[in-house]
C-alpha cells in the first residue's frame, strides 16, 4: 500500500526476551503492510529472532526487517515470482512445513493469515501461532473469491477440501494460539476449535500525527489494498453515483479495474510514500472504508491523524472506532446504504483530539508491553 522508510520510536529494551532463541515465521515479506509491521515490531523485543518466510523481495520492506537474517523457502528462488506467488498456493503448505528451523530455537512464532501457521517447530520449542485470520479464501470470504470466476476459482473449488484438512491440522500443532481482535478470536475458534488470546497489533500513533495546523479539503480518501474483499468497488461506485471527490490509494491486483471503474470525480492514484499518506490523512476530509476489516490499521492511522472514519458496521472496527465520537458506521455492503450514510455525515462535528486519543490506545508501545508478558508467560514451564 505504501512505500517507505520511516523514524519510530526509541527502541525499547528487550530485557528478559533478549537472549531468547527464536523463529519468527511470517508468510511473506513482499510489501510493508499491517502485518509487516508486526512483524518490524516484534524485532524490537526479539533482538537474535531469525525471520523465516516464503518470499522474498527486499527492495520494498523496512530496513530493520532487512538487517535481520531472513530466510526465504526454495519456491523464492522461481524468476519473478513475487508476480504470481498467489497461484503457488496448493504448493505452500509443504513449502512452510519443509523450512529448516535451526534445533536451537527456543521459541517459534508464526504470524499468520495464510499458511505460516503451519511450521513445524523443533522438538522442545514453544509454538505460538499469532492469526491475522485464518485463510479468508477457506472460511467466511471463500466466496467473494469464487464469484470472481476464471482459473482461480476453479483452483479454489479443487483444493478447498485438502487445503482445509491441512489447515486444520497445522492449527492444532500449535501450543498456544494468539489473534489480533475479538472478530479474529471468534472466527479462529470456529475453525480450530480453540479460543485465542487477543492482542491488539501495533498503530505507529509516534508517525501518524495531527497536522499543526487543520486544514481540510472537500475531497474523500480511501486507502486500501486492491483484493476483493476489501470492497473498493462499492466505494468508487458510490462515489461515482453522487459525484462526491475521492481519491484512493493502494495497490494489488485489482488496481487496474479501480482506474476504470472510477468517474470525473474519483482519482485512482495508486500506492504513495508513506510521508504523502500522511499529509493525506492530515488534509482529506474523512476516510471511508467499506471492508469487513479483521482488525484495521488504515482507519486507527486515519484518526491517530485526527481524520473521522466512515466504515462497514461489521468486523475488527466495531472494537476500535467509537461511534458518534471518531466516526460513524453504515449497516448493509450496498451502494444505497453507503451513499444514505455519507449524506447524513458530517466529518466536521468529529473532534480530532477525540481521534487521536483513541488511537494511542493502540500504539506501539501498549503492544510491545502486552506481547512481551504473553511470550513471558508462554515460556514459563507448566505447572505440575
Amino acid at each position: 500500500m505504501i512505500s517507505s522508510t520511516t523514524n519510530s520510536p526509541a527502541t525499547p529494551p528487550a530485557g528478559p526476551l533478549a537472549g531468547i532463541p527464536v523463529a519468527l515465521v511470517h508468510d511473506w515479506l513482499l510489501g510493508m503492510r499491517g502485518g509487516e509491521w508486526v512483524l518490524n515490531s516484534l524485532l524490537k523485543i526479539l533482538p537474535t529472532a531469525h525471520v523465516h518466510t516464503l518470499f522474498y523481495h527486499p527492495e520494498p520492506i523496512e530496513g530493520s526487517i532487512n538487517r535481520r537474517a531472513i530466510h526465504p523457502c526454495v519456491l523464492n528462488r522461481l524468476p519473478l515470482v513475487r508476480h504470481y506467488y498467489r497461484w503457488l498456493l496448493p504448493w505452500l503448505p509443504k513449502a512452510i512445513e519443509s523450512m529448516p528451523i535451526d534445533p536451537g530455537r527456543k521459541l517459534v512464532l508464526a504470524t499468520s493469515h495464510c499458511v505460516a501457521h503451519g511450521v513445524k517447530a523443533p522438538p522442545g520449542a514453544v509454538h505460538i501461532n499469532y492469526y491475522f485470520s485464518p485463510m479468508r479464501y477457506l472460511y467466511d470470504q471463500q466466496w467473494l473469491y469464487r464469484q470472481r470466476g476464471g482459473l482461480a476459482s476453479f483452483g479454489l473449488k479443487a483444493w478447498s477440501g485438502r487445503l482445509g484438512r491441512w489447515d486444520v491440522e497445522a492449527a492444532a500443532r500449535a501450543h498456544h494460539l494468539w489473534a489480533i481482535s475479538q472478530f479474529v478470536a471468534r472466527r479462529v475458534e470456529q475453525a480450530y476449535g480453540r479460543r485465542p488470546r487477543v492482542i491488539y497489533p501495533p498503530v505507529r500513533t509516534h508517525r501518524y500525527v495531527p497536522p499543526a495546523t487543520p486544514r481540510r479539503s472537500t475531497e474523500y480518501l480511501l486507502v486500501s489494498a486492491m483484493v476483493p474483499y476489501k470492497r473498493n468497488s462499492l466505494a468508487i461506485t458510490c462515489a461515482n453515483k453522487l459525484r462526491l471527490p475521492l481519491r484512493v490509494v493502494g495497490q494489488g491486483p485489482e488496481l487496474g479495474a479501480m482506474r476504470r471503474m472510477a468517474g470525473p470525480s474519483v482519482r485512482v492514484v495508486g500506492p504513495v510514500p508513506e510521508k504523502q499518506l500522511i499529509e493525506l490523512y492530515q488534509t482529506r476530509r474523512a476516510l471511508i472504508y467499506a471492508a469487513e476489516e479483521d482488525f484495521g490499521i488504515v482507519p486507527l492511522e486515519a484518526m491517530a491523524c485526527g481524520m473521522p472514519v466512515l466504515a462497514l458496521r461489521a468486523g475488527g472496527l466495531k472494537e476500535t472506532i467509537v461511534e458518534g465520537k471518531t466516526g460513524e458506521f453504515y449497516n448493509e455492503p450496498t451502494i444505497d446504504c453507503l451513499a444514505a450514510a455519507l449524506e447524513r455525515f458530517n466529518p466536521e462535528s468529529y473532534d480530532p483530539a477525540a481521534c487521536r486519543a483513541r488511537a494511542e490506545e493502540f500504539s506501539e508501545e501498549r503492544f510491545l508491553a502486552e506481547i512481551s508478558q504473553a511470550i513471558i508467560e508462554a515460556l514459563e514451564p507448566p505447572r505440575k
